[in-house]
């Protein structure tokens, strides 16, 4: 699957394999849990993908739930964009491996915290 961003127009994520879990708050916890053990079979960019789709279809479809949840993942999701834009330039993004992207494990400890 190739990602992206909804905020900029001229770059696209570079592909990646979709977590295949349905959305539940034990599996973000998981998720989390895993980048904070640095235990995780999924790369920053997969997680952060399936926070959006989840937080998208929340926005879009759902609007109900436990907000603080959804919350959190709109956070993930906001900051992974808000990480890259700026974090590179375009030109770099054009070309960049986002499989490669690591956001501060302070982050996913933080949103760990607010879940449990």
């Amino acid at each position: 699957m190739v990602g992206r961003n909804r905020y900029v127009g001229s770059w696209s994520e570079s592909a990646y394999i979709e977590i295949d879990w349905p959305f539940d708050e034990e599996n973000l916890v998981d998720l989390l849990k895993g980048v904070v053990n640095k235990t995780n079979q999924f790369t920053h960019q997969q997680i952060c993908n399936w926070c959006d789709k989840h937080y998208m279809k929340y926005i879009n479809e759902e609007k109900s739930g436990d907000e603080k949840l959804y919350g959190i993942l709109g956070d993930i999701s906001a900051q992974w964009d808000l990480y890259l834009t700026n974090t590179f330039s375009l030109i770099e993004l054009q070309q960049l491996d986002f499989s490669k992207i690591k956001l501060p494990i302070v982050w996913f400890e933080d949103w760990l915290k607010e879940l449990t």
